[in-house]
């Protein structure tokens, strides 16, 4: 909920500190501006500003307000606007509020004063408390500027332009920092370098910055290995929550994600008087997360060192003996059995994620152990636990808790990119197609989540090309399966001159065609001797494939893919219509001669998540 303060200034910050300055360089994020969703607007907002007099755009509950709402606040400025009322193009992001707030500037272009903007903030701030600060950038043309704070130089030519992709008339940049204030009064200013174009923002977000985010994940599992020194676990997650561990935070992980908790003790089991036994442990916890339509797809990781103990209890007059299936089950109950975590690693999807502090893994189950005839129940126990007898294996249920803070740099952004292709190569050993891109979106594809960072535009054309890489398959009801693999190249052309290339996307490409070949549901006309399948989504709602980005080059070169891509593809084949053979006998025919396909339409969808790179 936005708060509006009432007496309390406001401070606009963009620096990246040397040693000892106002803001860690490592606080500091910078990336493109495209939806709503690309800002952060959670937290206890302190000030959410837009500029250039155009009105108080509206994110769900978070209202912008103007400059002058706020007294404290003095500007040292040539005007404040709308970018188009003096020839700008204005942005057009598909959000009319965001547009409300990226049209709209403050700026600085007097030649004899200098091209510098400055603001003034008095009573702004508490002295030792951390915020975290949103700067709004638009511009339509390159715009380098230095960011000083209380006259000290902390970046040099910061241009947003090339942050919003360096196209005009769409998306903004917005650059965040975190700092700790030392003072309430805060002076900044931003400088044209060189000093030959306005100096301009259009707006900012300020937050009391929080602790770091706390999560609790619940999961289970069984042992793949277990033996007297050890145990290798199978866990799956998005469970719980459990009885015995109490927590109100949100989890972390999802059912996608699995994990791996090798254990082994370190030294001898200490056994107190009541026979509960204390083992000494260290290990990893591997946690994997998985595509949800491709589940061997790994789309990150986690690989954490773990230390702690397990506690077993070995009283015999306490274990669960099931005479019939032979064994007895010895328990390790909560809150005893832990282990502290310290993450090493953490890649894709869960690149973003810093620890804080350690984390701790709970664990509650028991271990099952076979009855040996002849020996009475607890001597049963003691030759188990000194490995004289095998283990038969463990259940157990888990909870993992912690702190962590998020490298917004690193965060996975969503987007669904939309075109058309058609072929230019069509046979039954694979094919080629060119694509047309920043078209859409397509009605037969739903976005699985908002879409907040497109990056390929009308400028943007393609080539892919494929190879059949295995056996055709038809299933009974006469659905084609054709595995493929291949290669597309993404080029985004300038705008104003379309056969220069600056900026190329290389993906490899995993996939399977998937067509009706059952002939009643084709389309047969015998005047123009066609007849006409359909393929992809229409016939199988599932992806058609898996893109892996091998290289990026020029306007894309800032592009890291956090996972592969999905594609998704509706379109129609045509072949020949052979007048001597039936229908069904024709389009078998096709699948096997060059001569009989005649080519392919199709609408596309790529979908996934990456992160821009600091430049």
């Amino acid at each position: 909920m936005y708060k509006k303060r009432i007496k309390i200034s406001m401070a606009v910050i963009f620096i990246l500190s040397l040693m000892g300055s106002l803001v860690d360089v490592s606080a500091v994020e910078i990336s493109a501006l495209n939806t709503p969703a690309d800002l952060d607007l959670s937290g206890d907002i302190v000030y959410a500003i837009n500029f250039g007099n155009n009105g108080n755009p509206q994110f769900g509950d978070v209202v912008f307000s103007q400059d002058q709402d706020h007294p404290n606040m003095s500007l040292d400025i040539s005007a404040e606007g709308v970018i188009n009322t003096w020839g700008g193009v204005y942005p057009n992001t598909g959000y009319p509020d965001l547009d409300i707030l990226l049209g709209g500037i403050i700026w600085k272009n007097e030649t004899k004063e200098g091209r510098t903007t400055s603001i003034t903030i008095t009573d702004g701030l508490t002295v030792g408390m951390s915020y975290k600060l949103q700067l709004i950038f638009y511009t339509d043309h390159s715009r380098p500027m230095d960011m000083i704070i209380q006259g000290e130089r902390m970046i040099e030519r910061y241009d947003p332009f090339p942050i919003q992709g360096s196209v005009q008339g769409k998306g903004g940049s917005v650059v965040r920092c975190v700092f700790t204030a030392i003072d309430t009064t805060l002076n900044i200013a931003m400088k044209s370098n060189p000093d030959v174009d306005a100096s301009a923002i259009s707006g900012f977000v300020l937050t009391e910055k929080p602790g770091p985010p706390s999560f609790t994940d619940y999961g289970s599992g069984i042992t793949t290995e277990l033996f007297a020194g050890g145990a290798i676990w199978q866990l799956n997650w998005g469970q719980g929550p459990w009885t015995w561990f109490d927590s109100a935070y949100q989890p972390l992980l999802n059912s996608n994600v699995s994990g791996v908790l090798d254990l082994r003790t370190t030294g001898a089991a200490d056994v107190s008087a009541d026979l509960v036994a204390t083992l000494p442990l260290a290990g990893t916890l591997t946690l994997t997360a998985h595509d949800e339509d491709y589940k061997d797809v790994t789309t990150g990781t986690m690989t954490l060192s773990a230390t702690g103990i397990n506690v077993i209890d070995i009283n015999a007059s306490r274990v669960i003996v099931d005479e019939a299936s032979g064994m007895f089950l010895a328990p390790f109950p909560p809150p005893e059995p832990k282990v502290t975590l310290t993450l090493d690693e953490a890649t894709g999807v869960f690149a973003y994620i810093e620890q804080v502090g350690d984390w701790e893994l709970n664990i509650a189950g028991s271990y099952a152990v076979p009855l040996i005839k002849g020996l009475t129940l607890q001597n049963n126990i003691f030759t188990a636990l000194g490995g004289n007898v095998a283990l038969i294996g463990g259940i157990g249920t888990f909870a993992l808790s912690g702190q962590y803070t998020p490298d917004m740099s690193k965060m996975p952004m969503s987007f669904c990119e939309y075109g058309t292709g058609s072929t230019t190569k069509l046979a039954p050993n694979g094919g080629g197609w060119d694509q047309q891109w920043g078209l859409g979106p397509w009605d037969w594809h739903p976005c699985p989540a908002e879409t907040n960072a497109q990056f390929l535009n009308e400028n943007v054309t393609g080539n892919l090309t494929t190879q059949v890489t295995g056996q055709p398959n038809i299933s009974d009801d006469l659905i084609l399966h054709i595995p493929l693999a291949g290669q597309m190249v993404l080029t985004e052309h300038a705008a104003d001159e379309p056969t220069s290339e600056i900026g190329q996307i290389t993906c490899d490409v995993t996939a399977t065609f998937v067509a009706d070949m059952n002939a009643t549901n084709a389309v047969v006309n015998e005047s123009e001797g066609t007849i006409t399948i359909a393929f992809g989504v229409s016939v199988e709602d599932v992806p058609d494939g898996l893109m892996t980005v091998t290289e990026v080059t020029g306007t894309f070169a800032d592009i890291v893919q956090v996972s592969p891509w999905k594609w998704y593809v509706n379109g129609t084949m045509q072949c020949v219509r052979v007048p001597d053979l039936s229908v069904q006998e024709n389009l078998m025919a096709a699948l096997q001669q060059d001569e009989l396909l005649l080519g392919a339409e199709e609408e596309f969808v790529l979908s996934g998540l990456y992160y821009r790179s600091s430049p």
